[in-house]
């Protein structure tokens, strides 16, 4: 815990330090997710719930998935990731602390655009593990994804396929009713968030968040072992 919190607090030092890394991790993600409100304000065809499913997919891909591959990437490039793995701290510990700061800006993030949501009547129970969950998820693949980015430059590249099932699961479940959106569905991350979003919402048909937050953690315990195993902690070449 106190390596988590060491490293932790030198990711946030660091981070408030870039504007580069702050832009792409806080200004662009909230741009894109203030425009999913402007839309469903406009024309209020998605619905709340709906919409709030897609701002969060929106959030969580680019700030604790590509910022988290990309600071990942960064690190290891600037060899901080070796050294730190020379201070005692366990591997679990380092890749959990550098992923820190994203996953903080994600909450962030979803409380600030939240107040423009329409909050009343809302569950829950649903929406905490619609957030955090995906978090979780996010952050283990945003370790696998930088076990094969080779530059910070390359993980716009590198995320690109996740990131693209993040956002089509999204896609795909705001234009299913509810009540058809099937377990194997929400096997993808973006359409499970998405879900639980339109639970949390009270949407007709929408149940069952207790087995769609456990099939979105399905994803996030073999992309934590296998990043855990195959990561490289050296510059690659």
């Amino acid at each position: 815990m106190r390596a988590w919190l060491l490293i932790a607090g030198a990711e946030f030092t660091m981070l408030r330090r870039s504007a580069f890394a702050l832009a792409m991790g806080a200004v662009l993600p909230l741009a894109l997710g203030g425009l999913i409100l402007a839309a469903e304000a406009d024309t209020g065809r998605a619905g709340p719930g709906t919409a709030a499913g897609l701002l969060l997919v929106t959030l969580i891909t680019l700030t604790a998935y590509v910022s988290g591959t990309t600071t990942l990437a960064s690190r290891r490039q600037q060899n901080v990731l070796r050294r730190l793995r020379g201070s005692g701290a366990s591997d679990t510990a380092i890749l959990a602390a550098v992923l820190t700061p994203p996953a903080v800006l994600t909450l962030a993030q979803v409380l600030l655009l939240s107040a423009a949501l329409d909050l009343r009547g809302i569950r829950p129970g649903p929406l905490v593990p619609a957030v955090l969950a995906g978090i979780v998820t996010a952050g283990a693949l945003a370790a696998l994804t930088a076990a094969v980015t080779s530059a910070p430059e390359l993980a716009q590249l590198t995320t690109t396929p996740i990131a693209l099932v993040f956002l089509g699961g999204a896609l795909w479940v705001a234009r299913t009713p509810a009540a058809d959106v099937g377990w194997a569905m929400t096997l993808l991350p973006g359409a499970a968030i998405t879900q639980l979003a339109r639970i949390a919402w009270r949407v007709p048909g929408a149940d069952g968040w207790p087995v769609v937050t456990a099939l979105l953690l399905v994803t996030a315990v073999p992309a934590v072992a296998a990043a855990t195993r195959v990561f490289v902690w050296d510059p690659r070449r």
